[in-house]
C-alpha cells in the first residue's frame, strides 16, 4: 500500500500543524519581542555581552538539531524505524550533557565573567537543539501536543526572563542560566516521554547509516548560519551602524519566511518519507526535478534583472524589497525539492549536502563585492544568486541521472 501526497490533508492534520505553528510563533515572537525589551532595560553595552554570546553560539544550535532532526523524520517513520529513537535521543542529548557542566564549572570559578556567559550561551543553544529533536520524536510518536507545550514553555520562560530583569536588575549572565535551567528541566520532561515508551530491539548495522544520515543532513542548516555570520561580518566591515540596523531587519523578515517553511516541511517530512518508501526514491526525484525545473530559470533571470538594476545604481527600499521577494520565492520552491532528495538515500543526502556547500561559498563570495556597493540590497542579491546555483546543481544532477 503506497501513500499518495496528492490526497487532501486530513482534518485533524490540519489543526496539528495549526496547533504546532501557534506554538512555535509564540516562542518567536517571545524571543523577539524579549531582545527589543532587554536593550531598552539594559542599554547597549549590557545587551551587546548577551546577544554576542547568543550570537557566537549560534551555529550550536544548527549542528545539534538540524541534521538529527531531519535524520530521525527520515527514518524513524519507515520500517524499523523506531529502533532508532533511543539513537537519535542519544545523539540530541549528548551536546548538552556535556555543555552543562563546562558551563557550571566556569561560572563557580567566574559568575560574572566572559568564560561563564559564553559557556552559557553554547549550552543554551545546545539546550534548544536537544529539545528541537525531542519534540520532533514525540511528534512521531502521536504526541503533537508535547512540541506545542515545549514551545510555550519557551515563550513563558523568554517573558519571565524580561520580568525578572525588570524587576530585579538580572544581568546577562543570569538570564543565560535561568533559560539554561529551564532546558534542563524541559528535555527531561520531553526525554521521559519517549523513554516510556518501548522501541523495540535495535539492529546495530543500522546506527552508523543513521549517524551518517544525520551529520549529512546538517550541512545544509551549518552553511546557511555561517553564511548569515560572513554577511553580518562584511557589514561589520563597512563599520555603518544604520546600514547593518536596516539590513538585520529585511533579514528578519526573510527569516520568517525561511523558518515558516522550514517548519511546514518538518511537519510534512514523516508523510514524504513514507510515500518515497512506498513509491520509490526514482519517483521522489523526478517530481523534486519538476519543481526546480522552472524554479531556477525564473531564479536565474531574477539574479540578471536585479543585477541590471544595481548597475543603474538603484539600492533603495524598493529594489531591496524586490530581492526579497525574489530570494523568498526561491526558497519556497527549492527546500521542497531539497527535501524530496535529502530523504531518499545517502546519495541523494549528500548532493544536497554539496549543493548548499557551494550556496555558501557563492554567497560569501558575492557579498564581498555587492555588501561594500549596495548594502541590504547586495546582500540580498548575493543570497539569491546562492540559491540559484543550489537549485542549478541539483538540477543539473538529476538531469544527468535520469538522462
Amino acid at each position: 500500500m503506497t501513500v499518495s501526497l496528492r490526497r487532501r490533508p486530513p482534518p485533524r492534520l490540519v489543526a496539528v500543524t495549526a496547533a504546532l505553528f501557534a506554538g512555535r510563533g509564540a516562542f518567536r515572537a517571545a524571543l523577539w519581542t524579549a531582545n527589543l525589551v532587554l536593550l531598552g532595560l539594559w542599554g547597549a553595552d549590557e545587551f551587546a555581552l548577551y546577544a554576542t554570546a547568543n550570537g557566537v553560539s549560534g551555529w550550536l544550535l544548527a549542528l545539534t538539531s538540524s541534521g538529527i532532526e531531519k535524520a530521525a523524520l527520515a527514518l524513524v517513520p519507515r520500517r524499523g524505524g523506531q529502533t532508532l529513537r533511543p539513537l537519535f535521543m542519544l545523539l540530541a542529548a549528548t551536546p548538552f550533557t556535556l555543555a552543562v557542566p563546562v558551563w557550571l564549572a566556569l561560572a563557580a570559578a567566574d559568575p560574572g565573567g566572559a568564560p561563564a556567559r559564553y559557556a552559557a550561551a553554547a549550552a543554551y543553544a545546545c539546550g534548544l537543539g536537544c529539545c528541537a529533536v525531542m519534540a520532533a520524536l514525540n511528534r512521531l510518536r502521536g504526541r503533537a501536543r508535547a512540541d506545542v507545550f515545549a514551545y510555550l514553555t519557551l515563550a513563558v520562560a523568554q517573558a519571565s526572563g524580561v520580568g525578572l530583569v525588570a524587576m530585579t536588575g538580572m544581568r546577562a549572565n543570569a538570564l543565560l542560566a535561568l533559560h539554561v535551567g529551564v532546558l534542563v528541566v524541559l528535555n527531561a520532561v520531553l526525554a521521559a516521554g519517549l523513554i516510556r515508551g518501548r522501541a523495540g530491539k535495535a539492529d546495530k548495522g543500522a546506527y552508523r547509516p543513521a549517524v551518517r544520515a544525520a551529520a549529512l543532513l546538517s550541512v545544509g542548516e551549518v552553511t546557511a548560519v555561517a553564511a548569515t555570520s560572513v554577511t553580518f561580518a562584511y557589514f561589520a566591515h563597512l563599520d555603518d551602524a544604520q546600514q547593518t540596523s536596516v539590513f538585520y531587519v529585511w533579514s528578519v523578515a526573510l527569516s520568517v519566511v525561511v523558518m515558516g517553511v522550514s517548519y511546514l516541511l518538518r511537519i510534512l517530512q514523516p508523510r514524504v518519507a513514507v510515500w518515497i518508501e512506498g513509491t520509490g526514491e526514482a519517483g521522489a526525484r523526478r517530481m523534486a526535478r519538476r519543481i526546480l525545473a522552472p524554479a531556477v530559470p525564473a531564479g536565474a533571470l531574477a539574479v540578471v534583472v536585479l543585477g541590471v538594476v544595481l548597475a543603474g545604481g538603484q539600492r533603495g527600499m524598493v529594489a531591496t524589497g524586490a530581492a526579497l521577494l525574489a530570494e523568498a520565492a526561491l526558497t519556497v520552491a527549492v527546500l521542497p525539492a531539497f527535501l524530496l532528495v535529502e530523504n531518499t538515500d545517502d546519495r541523494g543526502r549528500r548532493l544536497a549536502a554539496v549543493a548548499a556547500c557551494l550556496q555558501f561559498a557563492v554567497v560569501a563570495a558575492a557579498g564581498w563585492f555587492l555588501v561594500p556597493a549596495a548594502a541590504a540590497f547586495g546582500a540580498l542579491l548575493a543570497y539569491c544568486a546562492g540559491e540559484v546555483v543550489k537549485g542549478g546543481v541539483m538540477l543539473a544532477t538529476l538531469k544527468k541521472e535520469t538522462s
